[in-house]
């Protein structure tokens, strides 16, 4: 049994901006500037996972507009393929975002594609409890489940059919999560623009807002825990992961899970990996937050809340800049011998410019292109930040390098 080096990424999104650049004059698209300056990173690897967060429902159905609804072109799952990404989970919040026939269109692209997916299942199909792969001899499985699913901005409720197309952590209706608490009740001032403002598109009140100072965006939290409607959401959680784990020498869970925007994992997040951990699985790497969350052991299972963006646009006025929503994290995780020797992770910066369109570097790579040692400074900075985060403990040195050890 050879060594083996899995890798996990975070939220592989296409918004409107990034459509914009990656337009040309003949209405195709080109998104291979997405993944070019991230293909040798990954090409080190023997398998590499993503959290696909856009349907691929199809020019009918409308390209993404705004914040909440999002549909890529199928060149973008050509861009995701070419870049070396093998595996991606479907299941999250957008996979609703054009209907049941976007959910299925878009499975049925990625086999076109000859991309591995899972979380979301064609209904004349035999729903899987996990995706296998080996590699090397080693057998391996990835469990993928949704907090939800956007219902209460597409208001599409599943009957008993359509739910087990979608691995769902909780009921639909729960599926929004709350402000933070900590959020003050906004000045008289504030509420009069705000009143005034919803007479406009969502993107368009966002703008205004950040061109105003006022208050555009705010953190949310997962605390809004219910065990008991949960519960068997939970135990179907759980019958996949040991199922897999009598199939698969090692078993990954991939939940879409967590406050946005909230660097402290909430109560919601930690009982579900709380759950994972007993059932079985032997690593929990999740996404949603858009930004970077803190990793910790539970026992020996290394669990990531938060792997943040890989593709979000940085430009996006959605976007919460205080805790470095440019920045996510691959994480890495080596096998040899049947066990887990060693995880490490690696620090991406997502660039856009006017100058140059949305692409993903290594922070060691872009540390050598910059020109300006203010340029450099503030990376490091950015990047000492970041690993604080994952680790609770300070970055030795400053070092900007390929893979730090976790």
């Amino acid at each position: 049994m050879s060594k083996v080096k899995i890798t996990f990424l975070g939220d592989i999104m296409c918004e409107p901006l990034l459509m914009k650049a990656a337009q040309n004059k003949y209405n195709t698209y080109n998104f291979d500037c997405v993944f070019q300056n991230i293909q040798e990173l990954l090409s080190e690897s023997d398998y590499v996972i993503g959290n696909l967060e856009t349907p691929l429902a199809g020019k009918e159905a409308g390209y993404t507009q705004g914040l909440f609804e999002f549909n890529a072109p199928d060149e973008f799952a050509d861009a995701v393929k070419k870049g070396g990404i093998d595996l991606v989970s479907t299941a999250n919040n957008h996979c609703l975002d054009r209907g049941i026939d976007g959910l299925l269109r878009t499975i049925r692209v990625l086999d076109e594609k000859g991309i591995g997916h899972t979380g979301t299942f064609l209904p004349e199909q035999k729903r899987d409890n996990a995706f296998f792969f080996e590699i090397k001899n080693t057998r391996m499985a990835v469990v993928s489940y949704t907090y939800g699913t956007n219902y209460y901005e597409n208001r599409i409720s599943l009957d008993k059919m359509q739910a087990n197309m979608i691995n769902l952590l909780r009921p639909q209706e729960e599926s929004c999560y709350i402000l933070n608490k900590s959020t003050k009740k906004p000045a008289l001032r504030k509420r009069i623009w705000g009143r005034f403002l919803r007479n406009f598109p969502l993107e368009q009140q966002y703008a205004i807002k950040r061109a105003l100072r006022l208050p555009y965006n705010m953190a949310r939290e997962d605390n809004n825990l219910n065990k008991s409607t949960m519960l068997p959401y939970i135990q179907k959680m759980q019958r996949d992961i040991k199922s897999a784990k009598e199939e698969a020498d090692f078993v990954f869970f991939y939940p879409h899970v967590g406050g946005q925007f909230n660097l402290e994992p909430g109560r919601i997040s930690k009982y579900v990996f709380e759950k994972a951990v007993e059932s079985g699985c032997d690593a929990i790497i999740a996404s949603h937050p858009h930004i970077v969350q803190r990793a910790e052991y539970y026992g020996k299972v290394p669990c990531f809340y938060s792997l943040g963006n890989f593709s979000m646009s940085p430009n996006s006025v959605y976007l919460l800049h205080e805790n470095l929503p440019d920045y996510g994290i691959a994480v890495h995780i080596y096998i040899d011998e049947g066990k887990i020797i060693k995880v490490t992770f690696s620090i991406l910066k997502i660039v856009e410019s006017s100058k140059e369109p949305l692409s993903v570097y290594t922070v060691d790579e872009l540390y050598g292109l910059l020109k300006s040692t203010s340029e450099k400074t503030k990376l490091m900075e950015e990047v000492s930040q970041i690993y604080q985060v994952v680790t609770g403990t300070q970055l030795k040195n400053g070092l900007v390098k390929r893979e730090y050890s976790f």
